[in-house]
């Protein structure tokens, strides 16, 4: 499983607010601010700091050289690279998630393509269950999807993911999905999407 790069969005919806390092995190991870920002004294982040920011204030399978590959950058500075963030944890053996990173056109295909061969035959379960994974697999991939603007992906992703436990109440990937972006909006302190 991909880890959703979300869990704590910090859903930048809205006016954006400056960025600042932040004492407790850096006493939280045992590393300096330059680890997560670009500047020694805080600032904007460096893809470490999306990553934490990201994943619910942690570097759970955080690769570092991974994402900066990513990121499209050197690996940045770390004044002490033999000491791992105190969340870090390795990432999974035998996983790659840039081999299954499906696009979000690709997830809409595909979602489209399951919800017709459901819609022809609504009483196989198998289908029902395909349907939901389908759209399970498309919240995901809006979620993660930085082109579409926050104030979009997030809604949108919301949508597709309780429509996914709607089909298919069991469907873990969907729960953690929903249960990543509601608890970013709380952290926030900002009003979750209704359901519709």
């Amino acid at each position: 499983m991909v880890v959703a790069p979300i869990a704590a969005l910090a859903l930048s919806i809205g006016t954006p607010q400056p960025t600042q390092a932040f004492p407790p995190f850096k006493d939280k991870e045992g590393k300096a601010c330059i680890y997560c920002h670009n500047k020694p004294t805080g600032g904007a982040r460096n893809y470490r700091g999306m990553y934490y920011k990201a994943h619910n204030l942690t570097f759970a399978e955080f690769d570092d050289a991974a994402e900066a590959k990513k990121a499209g950058v050197a690996v940045a500075e770390d004044p002490s690279p033999n000491v791992k963030p105190k969340t870090w944890t390795a990432p999974k053996a035998g996983t790659n998630p840039e081999e299954k990173k499906m696009t979000t056109a690709e997830a809409r295909k595909k979602a489209a393509d399951a919800e017709k061969a459901y819609n022809a035959k609504k009483t196989d379960a198998a289908l029902k269950k395909a349907y939901a994974t389908a759209l399970s697999n498309l919240g995901h991939t809006i979620m993660l999807d930085e082109s579409i603007t926050p104030s979009n992906r997030y809604p949108e992703a919301l949508k597709q993911l309780r429509a996914a436990l709607k089909l298919d109440p069991t469907n873990k990937q969907a729960k953690e999905d929903v249960k990543q972006i509601e608890d970013a909006y709380k952290s926030m302190g900002r009003p979750i999407p209704p359901k519709k």
